[in-house]
C-alpha cells in the first residue's frame, strides 16, 4: 500500500523534475519508479525487478531502458532538487553533512566494484562506494541534494572493464577528497552557505578537502585517525594520557576537554596568530573507563574562541553517519537496483534522491507551496547550535 502522504509530496517535487524527461513514457515510467522506491526495502522486493513495472508487467526492460538509454538528464534533475531543498529550507544556517556509503555486490561486473573497506560493516568487501552530500537545513530537514560514485584505481586504469561499464573517457581517477571537495563546491555554487560542513571519509588524501573548506572560511570537522593526530604533534600526548591512572599525564597545550554522558570529547588546539581567522584543532572522543569505546578523531576547523559546546552536535552527526545512512537506504529504495553501467548507477540515485525528498517534505508536512519562487529562511535559527549565522 502506498503512503498518500508521501504520493502528495511526490507530486510537487515529480512536477518540478518532468520536464527533463523528454517523452511520455520515461516520464510515467520514472513516477512509477519513485511511487516503489520507499516500499522496496520493506515489501522485500529484491535488487529492483519490481521497482517502477506497470501493472502486470513482467520483464524488467522498461525500467532498464529508464535507468539506461531514456533521453533524459539526471544532472539537470539533480540541480532541480538542490533548488527545492533551498527553497524549503533556505539558503544559510545549515549543515553539510558529507558521508560515504556501502553498496555490497557479487561479482565484479557491475561499475565500481572492488574489495573496499564498509562503513557499514566495519570490514573490507566486495562493493561500490557512494558519496553522499546532505543539507541539513536549520529548521531539521534533512535533504540529499548530490551524490558520486568512487572509481577505483583498479577501474580506471583497465580499458575493458571501462567499456563494458559505459565509463565516459573524461572520468579519470579522483581521491575521495577531490570528489568530496567538488560536491560541495557544487552547493556553494548553487548560494548555499552552511555554517558547518561536517565529513565522514575513509581516506587519506584530505588536503584538497581542508583547502577548498579553509578558502570559503566555513567551520568543518572531517574524521580523521589516530595517525593523523600523531602527525601533528599530539598524539604521543593521548598514548600516553590513556595509559596512566586517572589521567595524570601532563596534556599539551590548548587542551581542553568536555565530559559527555559516558564519553570525553578532548580538543588540542593549534591557535593563530590571526583571532579573524578559523583555526585548527584535533579533536578526540573517548569513552569515561579504559577500553569504554572505540576512540574516535577529527580534524576540526573553527572560529576562534568556539566552545566544546557547539562542536558536540556535529560530532555526533558524524558519530552517527553509519545508522544514518542505513535509514535512508532502507526509505528510499537507495540500495535497490539492479544496474552495472556507470550512468545507470547515477539515475538510480537521483531518483532516489527525489524519494527522499519528497518524504523528508512529507515528514514535515512543508510541501504544499514550493513554486519555483525563492523562499528566504535567513532568520531561521540554526538547528545544531541553535543561534548559528552564517559564514
Amino acid at each position: 500500500m502506498h503512503d498518500p502522504a508521501y504520493e502528495r509530496s511526490l507530486k510537487v517535487v515529480y512536477d518540478r523534475i518532468a520536464h527533463n524527461f523528454s517523452r511520455a513514457e520515461p516520464r510515467k515510467r520514472a513516477w512509477n519508479y519513485l511511487v516503489d522506491l520507499p516500499r522496496a526495502h520493506t515489501a522485500g522486493l529484491r535488487r529492483g525487478e519490481t521497482v517502477g513495472h506497470y501493472s502486470g508487467e513482467i520483464r524488467a526492460d522498461g525500467v532498464q531502458r529508464l535507468l539506461t538509454s531514456a533521453r533524459w538528464d539526471e544532472f539537470s534533475v539533480r540541480e532541480e532538487l538542490r533548488a527545492i531543498a533551498i527553497q524549503a529550507g533556505g539558503r544559510t544556517g545549515g549543515t553539510l553533512f558529507l558521508t560515504e556509503i556501502a553498496f555490497p555486490k557479487k561479482g565484479r561486473n557491475a561499475v565500481a566494484v572492488e574489495r573496499q573497506y564498509s562503513h557499514d560493516t566495519q570490514r573490507v568487501e566486495n562493493c561500490q562506494i557512494g558519496l553522499l552530500l546532505f543539507y541539513l537545513t536549520a529548521d531539521r530537514q534533512a535533504f540529499l541534494i548530490d551524490s558520486e560514485l568512487y572509481l577505483p584505481p583498479s577501474w580506471v586504469s583497465d580499458p575493458q572493464r571501462r567499456e563494458q561499464a559505459q565509463i565516459p573517457p573524461e572520468v579519470v581517477y579522483r581521491s575521495k577528497s577531490a570528489i568530496a571537495a567538488e560536491m560541495i563546491r557544487r552547493a556553494w555554487e548553487s548560494s548555499i552557505r552552511p555554517v558547518w560542513v561536517a565529513c565522514n571519509l575513509v581516506c587519506t588524501e584530505k588536503n584538497i578537502l581542508h583547502r577548498l573548506l579553509r578558502r570559503y572560511g566555513v567551520q568543518h570537522l572531517v574524521a580523521g585517525s589516530a595517525g593523523e593526530m600523531q602527525a601533528g604533534g599530539v598524539g604521543r600526548a593521548i598514548t600516553d594520557e590513556s595509559s596512566q591512572p586517572n589521567g595524570t599525564t601532563p596534556m599539551p597545550p590548548g587542551h581542553e576537554m568536555l565530559q559527555l554522558r559516558n564519553t570525553v570529547l578532548h580538543r588540542f588546539s593549534t591557535r593563530s596568530s590571526d583571532p579573524s581567522r578559523i583555526e585548527m584543532s584535533y579533536l578526540m572522543l573517548s569513552g569515561t573507563s579504559r577500553n569504554a569505546r572505540a576512540r574516535s578523531y577529527y580534524t576540526a576547523y573553527l572560529r576562534p574562541h568556539a566552545g566544546l559546546a557547539e562542536v558536540v552536535p556535529i560530532v555526533q552527526l558524524i558519530e552517527g553517519a553509519a545508522a544514518h545512512c542505513r535509514a535512508v537506504k532502507q526509505k528510499t529504495g537507495l540500495g535497490h537496483y539492479e544496474v552495472r553501467s556507470w550512468r545507470g548507477w547515477y539515475r538510480h540515485v537521483t531518483l532516489a534522491s527525489a524519494a527522499q525528498m519528497a518524504l523528508e517534505l512529507a515528514r514535515h508536512d512543508n510541501s504544499a507551496d514550493l513554486r519555483p519562487q525563492y523562499v528566504d529562511l535567513r532568520d531561521v535559527a540554526y538547528a545544531a547550535g541553535g543561534k548559528g549565522q552564517a559564514v
